[in-house]
Parts: structure tokens; sequence; C-alpha cells
């Protein structure tokens, strides 16, 4: 985690409270999965008794598989460079998971998406984060749409929008993220006229009604 870390006290450095808030919020969904992971990790290595030939054996066969067009492989990979790297192998990651993006893989496209936003393992590109949250939300993922929430309130590399901000939000709400559903009430909702909110309400409803 130490290049997260190292981004993480860039940005806050430079970030307000408001932002600030919203930015740990995207933090906390897309990244903290990392830690998680890596967790459960160590612990079924530790359970299985794994060694390095077994590791190494393991991303053999998940790269012949992943250069044969197998997406869960592809994901799989992606998460190992993070997860059995010290420090985190994110350029790696951003490889796999680009290429499982492309196949619509949604895990993938989150942590693209992440990868992006932070600048981390690749450039940082706050509208190509943007673009794959959007297709990831389209498609249902709660996190995607939380994210988008707080990339729109943000502004950062894209044009600010907090009544796009509040819609993502509420969509998150509505299934069942319930930090969104804090930061919409407690940042959004603060900033916008009634006459925005109703105009949120009505994206919602077109949304949801695709």
């Amino acid at each position: 985690m130490k290049n997260y870390s190292i981004v993480y006290s860039e940005m806050c450095s430079k970030l307000n409270n408001y932002t600030l808030i919203l930015f740990i919020l995207t933090f906390l969904l897309m990244l903290n999965c990392n830690d998680s992971s890596t967790v459960l990790a160590e612990e079924d290595f530790l359970e299985n008794e794994l060694d390095i030939t077994d590791l190494n054996e393991k991303i053999k066969e998940l790269t012949q598989a992943a250069n044969s067009g197998d997406v869960n492989a592809q994901y799989s990979l992606g998460k190992m460079a993070l997860e059995n790297n010290n420090p985190p192998d994110h350029a790696t990651a951003v490889y796999w998971f680009r290429i499982a993006a492309e196949s619509d893989h949604l895990e993938a496209i989150e942590l693209l998406g992440a990868h992006l936003f932070m600048g981390v393992g690749v450039p940082q590109n706050a509208e190509r984060a943007k673009e794959w949250w959007m297709k990831a939300a389209n498609k249902g993922s709660t996190k995607a749409q939380a994210s988008l929430g707080v990339l729109f309130a943000l502004g950062n590399g894209i044009e600010k929008d907090l009544i796009e901000s509040y819609k993502w939000l509420t969509l998150a709400a509505k299934n069942g993220n319930e930090e969104a559903k804090i930061q919409r009430d407690n940042s959004i909702a603060l900033q916008l006229s009634a006459d925005q909110i109703r105009e949120a309400q009505k994206r919602v409803n077109e949304f949801l009604k695709k």
C-alpha cells in the first residue's frame, strides 16, 4: 500500500474538508479492496501452505488462460499483481485489468477506473476513469455509481456537475451503498437548490426506466 499512501497524502494536502470527505469515499470504495483481499490471500496461502513454486505455477497457468482470452484469468492476474507483490505491481495490474475491462469484466472496470482516477500504475486521467466507471455504472455496478458521484462532485479533471453527482450517489444508495447516501445528504444536497434536486431525481428515474 506504499504507493497508495503516497498518492493519498499528496492529494489530501490539496483538498478542502468537503472534497476530502468525497475523496476518502472513493478511496475506501475502490482501493481498500486491496487491503482486505491481501489479508484473505495471505490467509489462504498459509492455510494451504503454498510456497513460491506453487505461486509461480499458478501465475503460469493463469497467464496461459489469460492469453487464450479467459477474462476471469485476466482479472485474477491483475489482482495477484496487487496482492502478491511488495510493493504492489500496479502497472501489471492495470495491464490485465484493462484487457479484462475491454471484455466487460465489471470488477476489472471498477479497479481500472480507480487506478486511472488515482494515477497509480498509469498516468492520472479522470476523463478515462469517468468513461470506464460510466460503462460499469450503466451495467449496475454500485461501486462505479458511487465513484461517479464522487468524481462529478470533485470536478478534478472533468467538468464539475453536482446534479450528476447527486444522481449517481442516489443510484448507489438505492443499491445499498450507505456511504453514498450519507455523502449525498450531508454534502451534495446542501449545495443544491430544490429545483436542482428535482432535476437530479428526474435523471435518476430516467436511468431506472432504462
